[in-house]
């Protein structure tokens, strides 16, 4: 039930312009990320522990937890400047007690390679939490709805995994999944602030993703029923394109640091 993409491009050409990079740290990202802390939180994060952003693109996640007094949090993203988070060196601040990998295992062409790289930078007894889109709910018989054509983003996707497959790839390296989450973090219970309301103001416009990261047109979305419906109602309506995985590696308990 994993789904691939037929050509492999040069991402770079496209990170290049990838419109997440240009965003700020507002309100309804501030509660989007409030649902991901919590998710590592879960697995007993706290402000002692070290975490590591793999892809973290601009680094918003890790200034809202700096932000929450998380000091010793850290991103890398290979496509970053070199000068920012594009800096390998901070990959030597290692072994991390946390490694977050939200959004980031399926835009590679060798997942494994990218957890063993991942597992030598994870403390024994250290978490992974890997977030991704979720192969086994996404319905290709409809490739004209953006529920469905999101979480498939051609070109960036090269590779959308099933449950059961992201925790083979896990086990593989010797991690011991620990917890599963079956909703996307972004979709919470706030007014207009998950997936479903999102989508609808999309097809509102230009039908792009692009459009959720423009100056929101609040007035055109408030005259759209079916917006009104999914922005009070989508949370419990959510389609569960995303989810996340826990991991724990073996070997002792995890560093405080």
């Amino acid at each position: 039930m994993t789904i691939h993409c037929l050509d492999v491009v040069d991402i770079a050409h496209y990170y290049a312009k990838y419109p997440f990079a240009q965003t700020v740290l507002k309100l309804p990202l501030r509660l989007s990320y409030g649902n991901l802390c919590r998710q590592l939180t879960k697995q007993g994060f706290s402000k002692a522990h070290s975490l590591l952003d793999y892809g973290c693109a601009n680094g918003m996640f890790v200034q809202y937890l700096r932000q929450k007094g998380f000091a010793n949090c850290h991103g890398y993203d290979p496509y970053a400047p070199k000068e920012g988070f594009g800096d390998r060196a901070t990959l030597q601040r290692g072994p991390f007690d946390y490694i977050l990998l939200q959004d980031v295992i399926e835009h590679v062409e060798d997942p494994k390679a990218l957890l063993c790289e991942l597992d030598a930078l994870l403390a024994p007894g250290g978490h992974i939490l890997i977030g991704t889109p979720n192969a086994a709910n996404i319905d290709l018989t409809q490739p004209n709805v953006s529920d469905y054509y999101n979480p498939v983003h051609v070109p960036y996707h090269l590779h959308l995994y099933t449950r059961k497959s992201i925790e083979s790839l896990g086990c593989h390296q010797g991690w011991e999944p620990v917890d599963f989450f079956d909703q996307p973090y972004h979709d919470t219970r706030w007014f207009g602030t998950n997936s479903r309301a999102w989508n609808e103001y999309q097809r509102l416009f230009d039908g792009t993703i692009n459009v959720i990261f423009e100056p929101i047109k609040l007035w055109k979305a408030l005259t759209s029923y079916k917006f009104m419906f999914y922005a009070i109602f989508g949370y419990w309506l959510s389609f569960k394109t995303e989810m996340a995985i826990a991991f724990r590696k073996t070997g002792g308990d995890t560093n405080v640091t």
